[in-house]
């Protein structure tokens, strides 16, 4: 957490100098985004906000590079397996902004441009980031009112994708489930014993140690919100 601020802005000034770096670009999306998930949107959503759209626009510079965007926006038949990455964390970001700004108007008309990337995304690389585009799409049908095309049971439908393969033992698949799909459905025993078994699951010095750490945290942070919820 507080490593990560300084190479953020370390990868800022190297964009400076060279702007069509696209595997730099791809890491500052990812920084932003994952900075502003894992230790900031908990204790303040302005900056985290801040934080998303920085990290969206990075990806979109990187999708521009890779020929997937027209008239500024992403189109899902333009994207291929190269792009698929970038196109990942551009709806990861707007998906997290979108989640913290939900009495925006302008924020919840953008939901319906993210669900067919996300899709697509799915379907090109299912497993990149630990099967992330289901995890978008469990949270895109939970964030909606069933009124605008909101689905808790289709939310858990990708959760459960998530949750499988590659994303099987990555703890924020479980927590992203618990909070988004648990709490829409206002299934408490879902949420609970999703939580508890973040809490007790145990730890491999892996690339997903520090995500799995985080997760554990915000577990707990949640678990204890649980009487706010249900």
């Amino acid at each position: 957490r507080e490593s990560m601020p300084a190479n953020l802005k370390l990868m800022e000034v190297l964009l400076e100098s060279d702007p069509g770096n696209q595997a730099l670009l791809l890491d500052a999306a990812m920084g932003f985004c994952g900075y502003g998930f894992m230790f900031i949107e908990d204790e303040n959503e302005e900056r985290a906000s801040g934080l998303y759209v920085k990290g969206s626009a990075y990806a979109l510079r990187a999708l521009e590079l890779k020929g997937a965007l027209k008239d500024g926006a992403v189109y899902p038949a333009m994207l291929d397996k190269g792009s698929s990455p970038a196109a990942f964390w551009h709806t990861f970001c707007r998906a997290a902004y979108i989640n913290l700004n939900r009495d925006n108007p302008d924020a919840l008309a953008e939901l319906p441009k993210i669900m067919p990337v996300a899709e697509r995304t799915a379907a090109l690389a299912p497993d990149y980031y630990y099967n992330g585009a289901y995890s978008m799409l469990g949270t895109y049908y939970a964030l909606r009112p069933r009124i605008m095309g909101g689905d808790p049971e289709k939310a858990k439908v990708n959760f459960d994708k998530a949750l499988t393969g590659a994303g099987a033992d990555f703890l924020l698949n479980s927590y992203m489930a618990a909070k988004m799909y648990g709490v829409a459905a206002q299934d408490q025993e879902y949420f609970e014993n999703t939580l508890n078994a973040i809490l007790s699951a145990e730890l491999k010095d892996d690339e997903s140690r520090l995500p799995n750490e985080v997760a554990k945290i915000k577990a707990k942070k949640l678990l204890e919100k649980k009487d706010e919820l249900f």
